[in-house]
Order: structure tokens, then sequence, then C-alpha cells
């Protein structure tokens, strides 16, 4: 999806609030109706109060609990008490001023400004989830929120209706762009920019304003005599706001689900922008190849890698996206490659909603660098840079883990874990003519309690990314294990291979295996010639962690596959009589796998 549909989404989303607001112009001269069809609009209104005062109050309670001591958790709470000052004080002052200069009630256009504001925030998660690379959630969101929007005109014209008075057409046209005009803008903001504490602002400042004028349109019926009538015109009114609201969530088929501890996004199709998705793919890439991050170097020859901590929708198989917490915008984190002798410095900035750290995972660092937070250092909290600096000793050769160690099991079944490989400062005599690592990484997706999602390099089968090596051609497979929780019997058919390095250490004796078992953090390094040609299954042998969840889409998303459940922590090695362009196919058609598993990654 395109940036100029992006905008067409955002001025429909607004266009629909003027379904309601013909009612004006209907002339009405029962003084019970009137009451009741004002009554109608004060139960729409008093939803959508409900609705933006939580919004607001629960995104506040968020900031202040992840940035704890710091300005912007203070900063959270004031401008959510006062956005609901601002926007209820400031109608007190603004309805003189229409009385003042018209000759017909201001009251609609309180109502029209108070509906603005909190269509400015709809729009802001449109744009948002764009920005983002979340096209079919920004469609869902807009489709939903044009339905939702169609009720809200009404609630706009109900104070006239109230009054007896006949809105002109060019009065309501102006009442429309108040009041859906800032989807619009919001789409346009929120697509370039980002904050949650003006979010807060202004859905506080719309929940002032809306009590405003739920006080003034229920002070007008008081006395009316027929208070059943009116009474269940509220409640229409409310159930009315209410089904709409339904009906937009069902219909996005609960696809943006979220759960304390557990923030999870479910989609039931592809919901990642092309770009987006083949810029994923193509870190998968870079990370299974063993091709390091590129980092700068300084004057003095230190070479300095930054990692960014954030927050970012993850594709982890067709139809299945996670709402991710890693490493510069992918998972697993960038691979950093060091070199004996030389100096390092890791720039982690913190983009995530809670404190952070780095920790990396078998180094024998100085103990100010080992990123355990309240004992070496301070949690880097959230907007703060932390700087680690050592410099890479021969003790250090290996493969390692590199993670977070704050929050430690949330935080790394969001993502937040990478791998980071020593290499000796000269040639390793080994003379491995190929080499390619999988990351073992897990998720809980679907509400679970336990990970229940398993992916190599950030991806599970029929995504995860296959390799294919040359007959007769010395390989090394790096194995790192990254979950949280769970151990790993990784199996390679065809093959007896040799386990010739375990947590980052050569083995002095090196084993004959054909699998290894790996626990949490640990690693291994295995070897073997590629003398068996063919194409050879790479999978856990623990044999739930070969499936995905039932939150899966349907198994037809297994294009041609002959198990259709198949799934997980499965791959493929493939040796052939010449080395291919592994991702040949994907940079065609952005599969890591040739035609999800059909064909190899080689074509055959």
């Amino acid at each position: 999806m395109g940036f100029s549909s992006l905008l067409l989404l955002g001025f429909v989303a607004g266009a629909t609030i003027v379904v309601g607001m013909p009612v004006g112009r209907v002339p009405v001269l029962n003084r019970s109706l009137k009451a009741a069809l004002s009554m109608a609009a004060v139960g729409i209104l008093a939803f959508l109060l409900v609705e933006v005062l939580s919004e607001s109050a629960e995104e506040a309670w968020r900031v202040a609990q992840a940035r704890k001591g710091s300005w912007e958790g203070a900063a959270a709470f004031f401008f959510f008490c006062g956005g609901f000052g601002l926007g209820f004080l400031g109608l007190v002052c603004l309805e003189k001023w229409l009385f003042f200069a018209s000759s017909y009630p201001g009251l609609v256009y309180l109502v029209a400004i108070g509906i603005g504001l909190h269509n400015l925030t709809e729009g802001l998660a449109i744009g948002q989830a764009y920005a983002q690379g979340m096209a079919d959630l920004s469609l869902s969101l807009a489709v939903g929120f044009a339905l939702h929007n169609g009720t809200e005109g009404f609630g706009i014209v109900g104070p006239a209706i109230a009054r007896g008075q006949l809105l002109s057409w060019r009065t309501l046209a102006i009442l429309a762009a108040i009041a859906g005009g800032p989807t619009f803008l919001g789409t346009l903001v929120g697509s370039v920019w980002q904050s949650q504490l003006f979010s807060i602002l202004t859905l506080a400042m719309a929940g002032g304003t809306i009590f405003y004028v739920e006080k003034e349109l229920l002070a007008g019926v008081r006395r009316e005599p027929q208070q059943l009538l009116v009474m269940g015109a509220l409640v229409a009114g409310f159930v009315m706001a209410w089904s709409t609201h339904w009906i937009c969530r069902t219909a996005m088929g609960d696809r943006y689900e979220a759960t304390e501890g557990q923030r999870v996004v479910v989609h039931s199709g592809p919901s990642l922008s092309p770009s987006e998705e083949k810029r994923q793919c193509q870190r998968v890439w870079e990370v299974t190849e063993g091709r390091g991050m590129v980092p700068q170097v300084l004057p003095d020859g230190t070479r300095r890698y930054e990692l960014v901590a954030g927050v970012f929708p993850w594709k982890v198989a067709p139809g299945l996206v996670v709402e991710a917490w890693g490493y510069n915008r992918q998972v697993p984190g960038p691979l950093l490659r060091l070199r004996v002798g030389e100096k390092v410095e890791i720039q982690l900035k913190n983009e995530l909603p809670e404190p952070t750290t780095l920790h990396l995972h078998g180094l024998p660092l100085p103990e100010s660098e080992d990123g355990v937070p309240g004992i070496s250092q301070e949690p880097v909290r959230p907007g703060e840079v932390y700087t680690y600096r050592f410099t890479v000793t021969p003790s250090m050769v290996g493969t390692h883990l590199y993670h977070t160690h704050f929050h430690d099991e949330f935080q790394m079944d969001q993502g937040l874990h990478g791998v980071l490989v020593v290499d000796p400062s000269t040639v390793d005599p080994a003379g491995w003519e190929e080499e390619f690592l999988y990351e073992i990484g897990s998720f809980k997706v679907g509400g679970s309690e336990e990970e229940n999602l398993f992916t190599l390099n950030g991806k599970a089968f029929p995504d995860a990314p296959a390799v294919c090596v040359p007959l007769g051609a010395k390989v090394r497979m790096r194995l790192v294990n990254a979950s949280a929780r769970e151990n790993h019997v990784m199996h390679l058919h065809g093959y007896t291979f040799r386990v010739v390095a375990l947590d980052g250490s050569p083995l002095p004796q090196p084993f004959l295996a054909n699998t290894v078992l790996l626990g949490p953090g640990q690693t291994a390094d295995l070897a073997f010639v590629a003398n068996n040609p063919g194409r050879w299954m790479f999978h856990c042998h623990i044999l739930d962690h070969m499936t995905n969840p039932k939150v899966f889409p349907n198994p037809q998303s297994h294009r041609g596959m002959q198990d259709p459940f198949m799934g997980g922590l499965v791959s493929f090695v493939q040796v052939v009589l010449e080395k291919k362009d592994v991702f040949r196919e994907y940079r065609a058609s952005g599969s890591l796998m040739g035609e999800r598993g059909k064909r190899g990654p080689g074509g055959r």
C-alpha cells in the first residue's frame, strides 16, 4: 500500500462522520421526540467518553510505569489530568464566545471539537500502523473507525435537535470538517511522527470536551416528563455506539491482540508492506550466512556497534506476525562479528516502553560491562543510551549469545537476543569452506504462558531459512539456543557430524553425534564434510517443537507441503554438485524456502 492510499484511508475514515448529520435538517415538532433524539446523542457521547478516558489513562499508566523516576513518567500523569482540565474548562470560555458570536447554539461546535480531538488520535493510530510496516492493520483500523464514525455525526447534531434548531448545509459541512478532518490530519502526522505523550494529551482533552457537552445536554432534559422515553433513548445511543465498536473489533478478527506480559499480534494474512517483508528476509539471510554488522570505526580504531532496542511487527511465518521486541528492527538482532585484538564499543539505545540492559553471554568481561541491572549497572531506561566497552581477547574466541538481562523471560521471548561470534586474529587452521549459523528462538502466542512458537533465525517453517552447500565442502554449522525456557535437540538427516565446540570453547576431543542437546543460552559448533548429496532435513527432535501453534492460519498456507502441519524448528540443508545462490528464489519471490518448501533453495 502506497502513501497516497494511506492518506485516502485517513480521509474515508473521517468522512463517514457525515452519515448521521443530515438528521440535523429534519424538522422535529414533538417535544418528547426532540428530547429522546438528544438523549440518544448523549448515549453515543457517553460511550466515547468512557472509551477516550480509558485509553488515555491506560496509556498514561504504561508510560509512567516504564519511565519511573524520569520526567516522562511524571509528564504522563500531568498530560492526562491537564488535558482533561484543558478540554473541560477551555470549552467554558469557548462556549461563551460562540454564543456571543452566533445567532444559533454553539453547543454543536463544542461536540464537534471534542469528537475531532478523539478522531485525531484515531488518525494517529492509522498512520503509526503504516509507519511500522503493518499495512493491513492500518487498513483494518481505517475500516473500523469509518464504521464507528458513522454514528458520531448524529451525536454532533443532537444538541441542535434538542433546541429545535435546523442547521444549514453550510453549517453541517463546517461541523463535518471540524470533527472528521482531524482523522486525515492524524493519519498524515502519525505516518511520520509518533508520541505517546501527545496521544495521552489529545485523548484526555477529548474526554474533557465530551464531559462538558454531556453536562449541558443532560441539563436540558432534566425536567422532561417522559423520563422513561428519554432514558431509553440514552441507553439506545450507548448501545448503538458500543455495537459499532464491537462490530469493528469482530471484523478485524482479533488480529491485534495484546495481553499483559504477552504482547502478541496475530494476523490471519500478510500484514507487512512488501518492502518491509523483503527487508526482514534480507536481515535473516545475513545472519544465516554469518555476515556481521558493519561497525563505525572511530579515529582511535575502536569499532562501534549501535544496537537500538525497540518494538516492531515481525513476520514469523505466512500469516503470522508478532509484536517483537528486538535490536535494530530484526529478530534475532544483527550478528556481531568481532576479532581478537579489536577495541569494541557497543552502544545500546533503549526505545522500548520499559528499561533493559545488554548481556554478552559467555564473554569474560570486567564486571562493569556485564549488563546485570542493579549489580554492574543501572537499567537503561527508555530514551537512554548506554555504552559497553572492552578489548577482544583470545579467550573470547567462539560462538556466543547476547541478550537482555532485564525482565529476562518476557523480553527474551519477545526477541531481544542475537549472536556474537569472535574470530581468532589469524586464519582458522581448520580451513572451513562453508559456514552458516542458526539461532533458535521462542515466542509465546495466543495467550500461552509457555513458549509455543519456535524459530530458526526468527522464522518458523515454512519460512525458516534453508541453506545450500557444494558437494565435498568442509562445513561448520553454529547453533545458539536463545529460548528462555526450552531445551532443543537438533538433528541433521543424512549425516553424522562432529561436535567441535560447546559454549564458545573448542573441545579438545570432538565427538561424533547425529543429535545435539542445547539448553537455554547454550551454543554448539558442528562440523561435517558434505559428501552425501541430497536435500536433508534439519530439525528439533522434541517433536512438538516441529509444529506451529493453533493460532497459525489454516494449513493451506503451506503451499504444496506434503505435511501441512509441519512448522517451527524445521529447515533443510541441500548438498549439490556446485554451490547455488541460496537466496536466488528469495530475491525473486521473498521466500527463504523456495516455493514454501516445495523446492530447495537451489530450485531443484
